[in-house]
């Protein structure tokens, strides 16, 4: 039964974009607090696959965005290569998905990596309305 629901669902641009915007807000309301892995500390983990969906829904919508409000895409590129260098910085192993724990991220960090979710947040927000255009 699910399988046949699945094969059904019909993801359009906008709901691609939502999508990835719904992503980046339960990083923010869930993983830069820390509450959401506190016994694990793996927040840092979820927070980058967060970030990994919401790129590639913005990749697959760029061409459409880029058309239609070239100004938007530039500023997209540019936060979610800032929010990865950030995110680089607390990989245990630089050749691996393995990042630090994060009871080891201070809040002056913390508060630096809430503000990237923040930066990108803003323009990541738009992107319905450019590719809807």
């Amino acid at each position: 039964d699910w399988q046949k629901k699945v094969g059904q669902a019909e993801i359009t641009p906008t709901s691609m974009a939502n999508g990835a915007k719904e992503l980046l807000d339960e990083v923010a309301t869930g993983k830069v607090t820390g509450e959401e892995e506190r016994y694990s500390h793996t927040d840092l983990v979820d927070f980058k696959a967060n970030v990994e969906g919401a790129q590639k829904a913005y990749e697959l919508l760029k061409p459409i965005a880029s058309k239609n409000d070239p100004a938007l895409a530039a500023e997209l590129d540019k936060q979610f290569g800032a929010m990865n260098t950030l995110l680089d910085k607390y990989r245990a192993d630089k050749a691996s998905y393995e990042f630090q724990s994060y009871e080891t991220v201070k809040e002056d960090q913390r508060k630096e990596l809430s503000d990237a979710v923040s930066a990108l947040g803003e323009p990541l927000s738009k992107l319905a309305a450019a590719v809807a255009k």
